[in-house]
């Protein structure tokens, strides 16, 4: 697995390619899942993967701030579309980061037609977190949310198959069509397109070796950072290591995950509450003015695919904290505190699904249709 992976579309195509940034899981798979967004599946499609999931991940450290973190994609974008015009998108964190990443390519003289992003809220709104303890329980919060309805939520207790939650590359003994008593040959258990399920194939690798397929859900991912005897807890971190190392004591580890997985799926999800921990800080970090300093040319025009809000659930005794409150008032916004008098144009339309299951199946018809309209008139 690449940083750059193509989802869909015609890579030959004279339409501009569209790229679109993952969320704060740090994974683009559930792109994967998207309907064709061109007629006759013309226009390419990427996603964007964070390198901590991809080989060679072991020895990648995320950038210190989403602008950074930005910088790299753009590097990461212009290997694959050396020049403009450019079309960005982006789920969540992904389109704070594409937001950034517009801002940097203008800069440098290049034309983005379009900023899509998938219920994103305006990063320089949110403060930093108080103490590691705010910090830690909001990770855990985040990364909770995730497994329950962003990918993992197949994984049940006593599975004997862990990797059969749609594993990349993975077929179990019981994925024979033989054996399979389902009548629709178009789908796979997970609502995957049989296209895309063909795309998964041979793409999504361990992060530690580029030659092993690992098992996952929508995500896929191996981690460098601790042995498998403990479960990475988001902002259990010891004093004297980096920030982003747990120790084994911490309490903080999801229910839903309780049981130690077998790798690869538990190095998958280590990394992964490592990346949704790093990227609460990033996003806490932003500065007011960091992204729309006074005095900057109107940001390209954008569209908020704006998502149907719910109650942001934090345990212990946050649950009742500021920080969750502005969080539940930013996420019921139509706008989410972007100001549209800063882009050149800025559209919020209306989307049934919400923030952590934006790409569940029962959504996908109608977020593929959504993103299909905003731009379809786009060379």
């Amino acid at each position: 697995m690449d940083v750059i992976t193509h989802i869909q579309g015609d890579e030959e195509s004279g339409l501009t390619p569209l790229f679109l940034v993952h969320p704060i899981s740090g994974v683009a798979l559930p792109f994967l899942r998207l309907e064709s967004l061109s007629e006759y599946d013309e226009r390419p499609v990427y996603g964007i993967t964070s390198p901590m999931h991809c080989p060679g991940g072991d020895k990648f450290k995320l950038p210190p701030s989403l602008k950074a973190l930005a910088a790299l994609y753009v590097e990461e974008v212009r290997a694959v579309q050396a020049e403009g015009p450019y079309l960005l998108g982006g789920w969540s964190m992904g389109g704070m980061v594409a937001m950034f990443m517009a801002k940097q390519l203008e800069a440098e003289g290049d034309e983005v037609l379009k900023v899509i992003m998938i219920d994103s809220a305006n990063p320089e709104v949110f403060p930093s977190f108080s103490s590691a303890e705010e910090h830690r329980e909001f990770a855990k919060a985040t990364f909770d949310r995730t497994v329950s309805v962003g990918g993992l939520q197949h994984l049940e207790a006593g599975d004997d198959h862990p990797a059969a939650v749609a594993a990349p590359g993975y077929e179990s003994e019981d994925d024979d069509d033989e054996h399979d008593d389902d009548d629709d040959d178009d789908d796979d258990d997970y609502g995957y397109p049989g296209s895309a399920r063909e795309r998964l194939s041979g793409v999504w690798r361990s992060a530690s070796s580029s030659n092993t397929t690992v098992a996952s859900s929508i995500f896929d991912q191996a981690s460098p950072h601790m042995s498998d005897a403990s479960l990475l807890s988001p902002g259990c971190s010891s004093d004297d290591e980096s920030d982003f190392f747990f120790d084994d004591d911490c309490d903080c580890d999801s229910e839903a995950l309780e049981a130690e997985e077998p790798s690869p799926l538990g190095d998958f999800v280590r990394q992964m509450r490592l990346h949704v921990h790093h990227g609460l800080e990033l996003i806490a970090g932003v500065e007011p003015g960091e992204l729309f300093a006074p005095g900057d040319a109107l940001a390209p025009d954008a569209v908020l695919i704006k998502c149907t809000p719910e109650r942001v659930r934090v345990s212990g005794r946050f649950a009742d904290h500021e920080g969750v409150r502005l969080i539940e008032a930013v996420m019921g916004e139509r706008a989410m505190r972007w100001d549209p008098a800063r882009f050149r144009s800025f559209r919020s339309v209306p989307f049934s699904g919400d923030h952590d299951g934006a790409f569940q199946p029962r959504f996908v018809a109608e977020l593929s249709a959504i993103l299909r309209t905003c731009i379809e008139d786009l060379e």
